[in-house]
């Protein structure tokens, strides 16, 4: 499963290769998972919010946050990442697809001028939990200059970080 997939391309790119047969894509937009069906007749879309995954009563092998993660509310990160672990199988994984900076920050979103862009680093966050470990981590600094970004922040890197879920209890040391 994809969130923010958009129009399906890269969970196809993902389910060619591994070789998948059940894929599903959920995106807000409407009009993204509209032309998503057109083009992959392979993919379940989906128009629906990534706080409503739930709603699937499936667990998945593999779950992808497609860059939607810095558009999430800050109030709702814990809940998001909390639906996340709860429709991962045991051993499953999870592929964060977003912003990386040095430090965490918001920006005006160049696209929409009434919504924040919330970038930041998934890493600590998820393995102090002690619900998931990074297994690795690609990042990009090259991608997503704006000419629309006025102040031009030079904070536009990215990565592809793939976590695997680990159970909690197992995860921490006992009588220390």
């Amino acid at each position: 499963m994809e969130i923010g997939c958009c129009n399906g391309k890269k969970l196809d790119q993902y389910r060619r290769y591994l070789k998948s047969s059940k894929n599903i894509g959920i995106d807000i937009s409407k009009k993204a998972i509209n032309e998503g069906k057109k083009i992959y007749k392979d993919i379940t879309f989906k128009n629906i919010s990534s706080l409503a995954i739930n709603k699937l009563k499936i667990k998945f092998d593999i779950i992808i946050c497609g860059f939607f993660l810095y558009l999430l509310d800050r109030n709702e990160i814990f809940n998001q990442f909390n639906l996340i672990y709860k429709n991962l199988k045991t051993n499953g994984f999870l592929i964060i697809e977003d912003f990386d900076p040095l430090f965490k920050h918001t920006n005006k979103n160049i696209y929409h001028k009434n919504l924040l862009s919330f970038k930041m680093n998934y890493t600590n966050f998820l393995e102090e939990s002690g619900l998931f470990k990074m297994i690795y981590k690609m990042r990009d600094d090259t991608g997503f200059k704006s000419n629309k970004d006025k102040k031009k922040f030079k904070s536009m890197d990215t990565s592809i970080s793939l976590y695997k879920k680990i159970d909690f209890n197992k995860s921490y040391p006992t009588n220390l």
